[in-house]
């Protein structure tokens, strides 16, 4: 007997540990027992993931709980066959998730309710003890009537669903819970079996407790020491070298031969690394801006063209066509829509340079209904779209996701992707097309407290991360902090927030890689799985370091980058690399040229031409 009733405590603790699994499994870490119901763990699809682990945590849990009770009637012979039909009814519930078929789903339920009122009438007839009966008796039934009465009052719109109904639910559960427990070692001392019943209550508070002390820093706790940001010098007129730049970025985004196309843009591969196109054009188009925006009439125009260039170059096939290949979106039923789900690392890019054409040139042809751009698929089918409808897809994925963030590959989030929609809309909302601040707010919570201080080091902002099984990859990269910080700093809250993060990956940096400045990728592994050769990744950190008012840093990072790869030929101004990250690594060099002559993106933000 002594071992069955330990069984059925193990069995029952294990059942609780994979309901908490599930729960810290929840797409974006935001499950909360008290306003969802324990069945929304149980989804195959949440927030628009598919397969989650929670769901599999959720069906291990219902086994074993089904399997607790199944062991503890046998342990004191109550009503075996009322314990089957609650087992039958909890197996039930995980085998039919309710977004997969409600109806089967809530006859699950029905079917566990009625197995365990049928075990509670069996044993309310066989106790003697009569304050024993009255004591569980009060308790099961006050539970499932504050469940009962929580489901009539929300019925009746007099309360809220949540968190009175999922409350409720919880303290049926539990007290279902105490008082298998209770039976399984009512033989043995009275003590003995009231600790045991109150196990499931402390365990939950105590793994609640838990999960909340690893939870990441708030924004108000980075800026606690921070001291006021640093900010930009003065606007200058624009220099020699950024006219230079200018020409150069006019020259290669614009119509080329058929030679030179292949020279500067011919950067192979299947699209899908970061160095793909779409990101040396859009680098291309915010380093136009950067410089525009200290210039006059004539020089926003040539700013203006060399962003619809970019937008047009974005546009092409083959820029978005990695898209449509089967382990990314070509067989989902939108395709060969680019834009409708995920792949933040083409829209976002795509929507910040359309934001920045529109400030820069005045145009409204892709904004509104009437205009536009078509999407047009190897075998004929279309998708149209206008700024307005890109924005309504975007934003609908940031309020419909776990936490406010967009994914760039399938159920992979990336910080530095999910700068660029929220600098658009910060460039929208100037421009009087709505607000969007509390999306921004609710993304940026988020990626604070669970982003920063990567396990294994590489930089301070871990790479990526993983919506499906809900963690981090444990590692950063020195580069990818500054491409995210470069931007970050555009949109955050308050921009002693980036200050702060830049002063954590300044202290991670490689100064003898950036000493080096290097042309070549290191070799890649699991630590290690986009290598980013020096001399880029010291362009993307001068830029950062320039943007979070850290001109020492920047004016070394870029003393060494210059010394080994800067060009000054034809009239023009770039770096000598690899065509690869020839241009992308150029335009980041012109930007931090145009910071450290007081060009600002976080005032192009608030502030339009």
């Amino acid at each position: 007997m002594g071992r069955h009733r330990h069984l059925v405590a193990l069995t029952g603790l294990a059942a609780l540990l994979s309901f908490v699994m599930a729960a810290m499994c929840w797409p974006g870490g935001g499950y909360n027992p008290c306003f969802k119901m324990l069945s929304a763990l149980g989804r195959t699809e949440v927030d628009l993931v598919e397969y989650p682990w929670c769901y599999y945590f959720f069906i291990v849990g219902m086994f074993l709980s089904g399997a607790s009770v199944v062991v503890c009637s046998c342990c004191i012979r109550l009503c075996v066959w009322g314990a089957v039909i609650n087992a039958a009814g909890l197996v039930t519930i995980s085998l039919v998730p309710e977004n997969v078929n409600r109806l089967g789903h809530d006859v699950g339920c029905w079917i566990a309710v009625a197995g365990g009122s049928a075990m509670l009438f069996v044993w309310l007839r066989r106790e003697r003890s009569r304050a024993v009966r009255v004591v569980w008796s009060l308790l099961l039934f006050l539970s499932m009537a504050s469940l009962a009465a929580a489901l009539f009052c929300h019925e009746r719109c007099h309360t809220p669903f949540s968190p009175w109904v999922p409350t409720s639910q919880k303290l049926v559960i539990l007290s279902f819970a105490s008082w298998l427990l209770f039976l399984a070692y009512c033989g043995a001392s009275r003590a003995l079996s009231a600790f045991v019943s109150v196990l499931p209550t402390a365990a939950v508070a105590s793994l609640t407790l838990l999960s909340a002390c690893v939870t990441g820093p708030t924004p108000a706790d980075i800026m606690k020491s921070e001291p006021v940001a640093a900010d930009l010098p003065e606007p200058r007129p624009l220099s020699s070298d950024e006219l230079a730049a200018l020409a150069w970025l006019e020259h290669v985004t614009g119509p080329l031969d058929e030679a030179e196309e292949r020279e500067w843009w011919d950067v192979g591969g299947s699209q899908h690394g970061i160095f793909a196109k779409r990101y040396n054009i859009a680098f291309a188009g915010y380093a136009a801006a950067a410089v525009g925006m200290r210039g006059g009439a004539d020089v926003r125009a040539r700013v203006g063209k060399v962003l619809g260039d970019c937008v047009r170059r974005m546009l092409d096939t083959d820029v978005w066509a990695y898209s449509m290949s089967e382990n990314y979106w070509g067989r989902k039923p939108w395709a060969p829509d680019p834009c409708f789900r995920e792949n933040v690392m083409y829209t976002g890019h795509l929507l910040h340079l359309l934001a920045y054409y529109e400030l820069f040139s005045g145009d409204r042809r892709y904004h509104c209904e009437g205009g536009g751009w078509d999407f047009v698929w190897k075998d004929g089918r279309k998708v149209h779209y206008d700024v307005e409808k890109l924005v309504a897809v975007t934003v609908e994925q940031m309020r419909e996701g776990p936490n406010g963030g967009i994914s760039c590959e399938p159920g992979l989030m990336f910080f530095a992707c999910n700068n660029h929609p929220h600098v658009a809309l910060s460039v929208f909302s100037r421009l009087g097309y709505g607000d969007w601040s509390g999306d921004a707010a609710r993304w940026e919570r988020w990626a604070l407290s669970h982003y920063l201080s990567p396990m294994f080091g590489g930089g301070a902002i871990s790479l990526v991360y993983h919506v499906r099984g809900n963690f981090m990859y444990p590692r950063g990269m020195d580069g990818l902090d500054g491409w995210s910080l470069l931007w970050y700093e555009a949109w955050a809250s308050d921009r002693r927030l980036a200050t702060a993060l830049w002063r954590r990956a300044r202290e991670k940096l490689d100064w003898t890689r950036l000493s080096e400045c290097g042309d070549e990728r290191g070799a890649s592994g699991c630590c290690n799985p986009q290598p980013m050769p020096g001399s880029v990744a010291a362009a993307f950190l001068a830029a950062a370091a320039r943007a979070c008012g850290d001109a020492d840093t920047a004016e070394r990072i870029e003393a060494s980058l210059d010394e080994r790869h800067l060009r000054r030929e034809g009239g023009f101004y770039w770096l000598g690399l690899n065509r690869e990250w020839r241009i992308g690594a150029s335009a980041m060099r012109i930007i931090s040229l145009a910071e450290s002559n007081g060009s600002r993106f976080r005032t192009l933000s608030a502030l339009p031409l």
